[in-house]
């Protein structure tokens, strides 16, 4: 069993030894003792609850009964201040009534005046009693109200009594339910506290005997552990001694690079000087003019005139008329070879210009000038000739520009037509259109355009059709002034 295996093995003794354990703690009473707990805690809230309500009650009665008894205390207060004052008012009637008795009894031992003196003492007599009745009957009356109120308060007395004794049973027994209950509490307590005791000795032990089982594991596994880090030590110590020496090889390799980097630098710079001396075409050229060019149809090179339109984009000049310096009434030998002055006017050669486009189509781009100063191009995405067994045919295709397309009108198109000089007529006419319009070009019957007629100056009559003629620009009767092919 190798390492890895065993390192399994320990992992799957772990999750099976919790899950055994968690078996075993949930084989126990500890789930019911939990849920006896519970239980128990509920009730003692409970009772707590029925015991607040209980002191609220009795302390509302309580309140209630004790605003009662203020209230008769101050009504009997106030009841015997009313009867101190009633009682010392009776005294002193009493009093006024005794004294005027006392002068009647002293009128009627003076001799002077007898009968007048005993009429008044008659008629005193005789109020004085009524006054007297009057005060005996007010006081029975107040005896009377007196016996009333304390039969009253007496009975009030009674039903407060009475349910202050209901309360205080009551509460008397929630208190011995209360007791009861504690003590009931008390007793299933100590039960589970026993049970408690007893089912923890029991787990105690068995995590204990499961800890020394996996001490013995964890120090079994703790050394093939050891063994593994050893292991992967060494590891980690040739791979740093394999990354060493790969770091070594790839510097090594980084410096072989960078000379070799340096080399080919040098290999460009040769070649963008050999560019520069030899260019294979215009576009390696610096500026506008006459250059020898090197391209794969010409491995001896060829000399040309090259436009410079801008910076990466060179044009090769086939054909220019400017000033009429030129004699374009050729034969077919002349324009095969080329003729006229690089500077100047000149044919590169139908013979030259087939090398240059055998290979792939070029693009021809031919501006153009009026004598009126208006200057037009039109640009044609395809172009190349046949060889001369083929008659130099023209294949161009796919204008664009804002000068009009005289070379691919359907009418008289010039595509797919042999050239024609004056000594080799091959147009499809049944006249020789090259005997009446001049130059060497590609007739049809006759022509749409025509770029190497005679240059005719600007004070010369324009015979119809002759001159160098591009019909959407300068109509039929009227010669261009200035006008370049060129292919890229």
């Amino acid at each position: 069993m190798d390492f890895k295996n065993k390192m399994l093995m320990y992992m799957l003794y772990l999750v099976l030894f919790k899950t055994v354990f968690s078996q075993l703690l949930s084989e126990t009473s500890s789930s019911r003792i939990f849920k006896r707990f519970d239980r128990l805690e509920n009730d003692v809230l409970v009772i707590r609850d029925d015991v607040l309500v209980i002191r609220k009650a009795l302390k509302e009665e309580s309140d209630v009964f004790r605003e009662d008894i203020s209230t008769l205390f101050n009504e009997l207060r106030n009841l015997r201040k009313d009867l101190d004052e009633e009682r010392k008012r009776r005294i002193g009637d009493i009093s006024t009534v005794s004294y005027r008795l006392t002068e009647s009894g002293q009128v009627e031992r003076n001799d002077k005046e007898p009968v007048s003196i005993t009429q008044q003492v008659s008629c005193d007599c005789g109020a004085v009693s009524s006054q007297f009745k009057n005060v005996i009957n007010a006081f029975k009356n107040e005896k009377s109200e007196n016996i009333v109120l304390r039969k009253k308060f007496d009975e009030m007395k009674k039903e407060h009594d009475f349910e202050i004794g209901n309360l205080l049973e009551m509460f008397n027994n929630n208190v011995s339910g209360l007791y009861s209950t504690d003590r009931s509490l008390r007793s299933e307590i100590d039960t589970i506290k026993t049970e408690t005791k007893a089912n923890l000795s029991a787990t105690q032990k068995l995590v204990h005997d499961s800890f020394v089982v996996c001490k013995k594991d964890i120090n079994y596994a703790r050394a093939y552990f050891d063994e593994g880090l050893m292991r992967l030590n060494e590891s980690l110590t040739n791979l740093s001694l394999n990354a060493l020496h790969e770091k070594s090889r790839i510097t090594s390799d980084i410096a072989s690079l960078i000379t070799s980097k340096e080399i080919l630098n040098n290999v460009t710079d040769n070649l963008i000087q050999l560019q520069r001396h030899h260019p294979q075409s215009c576009d390696f050229v610096e500026k506008s003019g006459t250059y020898k060019i090197y391209p794969s149809s010409h491995p001896n090179g060829i000399m040309v005139y090259c436009y410079k339109e801008s910076a990466n984009k060179g044009w090769i000049v086939i054909q220019r008329r400017a000033d009429g310096s030129v004699n374009f009434n050729r034969t077919w030998a002349d324009y095969k070879a080329g003729f006229g002055d690089l500077s100047g006017e000149f044919w590169l050669g139908n013979e030259n210009i087939y090398q240059l486009t055998k290979n792939e189509p070029r693009e021809l781009r031919i501006d153009m000038e009026a004598f009126n100063g208006t200057k037009r191009y039109a640009l044609y995405s395809k172009f190349s000739i046949s060889s001369e067994s083929e008659k130099f045919k023209l294949h161009v295709d796919g204008y664009s520009g804002d000068a009009g397309d005289d070379l691919t009108k359907p009418t008289r198109t010039h595509n797919g037509q042999s050239f024609s000089t004056v000594d080799a007529d091959n147009d499809i006419s049944s006249a020789c259109c090259v005997c009446s319009y001049g130059g060497g070009w590609w007739y049809n019957n006759c022509f749409e355009s025509n770029l190497n007629g005679k240059y005719l100056q600007r004070s010369e009559k324009v015979i119809y059709n002759r001159g160098i003629i591009w019909p959407s620009l300068t109509g039929w009767n009227t010669s261009l002034k200035f006008v370049a092919m060129n292919i890229r």
